[in-house]
């Protein structure tokens, strides 16, 4: 009963905060402590390490998103006339060398690295989360491991006790006194082969719960035996009886934190849809050579300059149900905000109802 209010505590606490503050190294290695296997689990979550990995290629993609296109140099021999193909025979002939450089529109690069940037600051919370996960799900299974091995050495303890009985009733029914009933015998018998029962299925759980974690431990760690010491948790200390009341409480949250980042990468969508309304232009300018003409008169060489750019006619068509979208899939996410809230305010009331429930066990058993 007592594991039971522990364990429930604990998921509370790692529910509100998010992390678990553990001290791994300092127990003994020769026992498998909570605090060592979930420390030992989050250091070997492969998720974690791709999860940096991800943020990194997104640091890197924001660099490159800052930078203009490439220019792009052109060479090109010009009116070459084909009877001859001879250089200096027309004078438009010319060999023209040019470079364009394009610019996209409005801010775009700006808003692309941003919303970059935006997307690789997602990643801390949403391992902050992931930890959080991980320590949950370890001590979970850590629990019912504990749990399974307290209930079969208190059985084994009073094992001897209900075979004292069972060889106390049949030496009765033996006697000629008659002083117990084959009934009473059956029923010793009964009794005993249930404990043998309930033994066997408590192995059985604490076989698979503590082969359960190996889904994040060695099997070094698993196979080591459970520290026989329940580990110190305090439950919530703060009581929530509002949904306004979890809003500002689960505030700093990492999966509200990681959504909120989100939030802030739909918005730059906005306004990076929003700069489709401006014109892409390029600025380009070129070099033509010309060859002296066939009597030997000098030709000038030629320089030129251009500027194009795009003209946004067809925006009611085009452009503005691309800006409607994004404003759409910005006011989605901020929605999905308060469903966030709502879960994380519901997985508490259900946690305190049980916690309750256990305390109130807890007193009945200690009055009994």
């Amino acid at each position: 009963m007592n594991n039971s209010r522990i364990k429930i505590s604990a998921l509370l606490m790692l529910l509100a905060t998010g992390v678990l503050s553990s001290h791994a190294w300092s127990q003994s290695t020769a026992e498998l402590t909570l605090e060592r296997a979930i420390a030992r689990a989050i250091l070997d979550d492969d998720w974690l390490v791709a999860n940096e990995q991800t943020q990194r290629s997104l640091t890197e993609e924001s660099v490159s998103a800052g930078k203009l296109p490439d220019p792009r140099m052109t060479v090109a021999m010009a009116n070459m006339p084909l009877d001859t193909f001879r250089f200096n025979q027309e004078p438009m002939t010319q060999f023209s060398v040019g470079i364009n450089q394009s610019f996209p529109r409005g801010d775009s690069i700006a808003l692309q690295q941003q919303q970059l940037i935006q997307l690789s600051e997602v990643n801390p919370f949403l391992r902050d989360e992931r930890r959080a996960r991980v320590a949950l799900d370890v001590a979970d299974r850590w629990f019912d491991s504990y749990l399974a091995e307290q209930s079969i050495a208190l059985i084994n303890s009073d094992r001897s006790l209900f075979e004292q009985l069972l060889e106390l009733v049949s030496v009765r029914y033996t006697t000629t006194a008659g002083l117990a009933r084959q009934q009473d015998l059956i029923r010793a018998e009964l009794e005993l082969s249930r404990l043998d029962d309930r033994l066997a299925m408590l192995r059985q759980q604490q076989v698979i719960s503590k082969q359960a974690l190996a889904q994040w431990l060695p099997y070094d760690m698993v196979s080591s035996p459970l520290s026989s010491q329940m580990p110190i948790m305090k439950g919530p200390t703060e009581t929530l009886s509002s949904l306004v009341q979890a809003t500002d409480f689960f505030a700093n949250h990492p999966r509200v934190r990681a959504h909120d980042k989100q939030i802030e990468v739909a918005r730059t969508q906005v306004e990076l849809a929003q700069q489709s309304l401006k014109p892409a232009y390029a600025i380009g300018a070129s070099y033509g050579y010309r060859d002296n003409a066939a009597m030997g008169v000098s030709r000038a060489d030629f320089f030129s300059l251009d500027l194009s750019f795009d003209l946004p006619f067809f925006s009611e068509k085009r452009q503005k149900p691309q800006i409607r979208a994004s404003r759409y899939r910005a006011e989605a996410r901020q929605t999905e905000r308060m469903l966030i809230f709502r879960e994380l305010f519901a997985n508490y009331q259900q946690s305190i109802a049980r916690l309750t429930v256990l305390e109130q066990r807890q007193a009945l058993f200690n009055d009994v």
